[in-house]
């Protein structure tokens, strides 16, 4: 199964990165300041490959699955880490993704 997941971050080296599993909404605007100077944020999706019969639960934003010692809860940034790491299940559709 596949999910979107959004990837906020900074054109600046060091800055933060965040991903969530819902866009941000067009009026809100996330800025970082670095060395007196303020950067925007950038917004792009990240396609990622979870294991079969995933849910997502947008209440407590999380996503539920079955892991080898049962159920599972994962955020956004751990299902990305996963991704990333290539945990069983777990794959980036693109393998850029985790560079850019």
């Amino acid at each position: 199964m596949q999910i979107t997941l959004y990837r906020r971050s900074y054109p600046i080296a060091g800055s933060p990165v965040a991903h969530s599993f819902a866009p941000d909404q067009a009026s809100q605007r996330h800025t970082f300041t670095a060395e007196g100077k303020v950067y925007e944020s950038s917004c792009r999706e990240v396609q990622v490959t979870v294991p079969d019969g995933a849910k997502l639960d947008v209440l407590r934003n999380v996503l539920c699955w079955t892991g080898p010692s049962g159920a599972v809860r994962s955020t956004a940034q751990e299902v990305f880490d996963l991704a990333t790491a290539g945990e069983r299940g777990f794959r980036l559709a693109d393998a850029s993704a985790a560079r850019a």
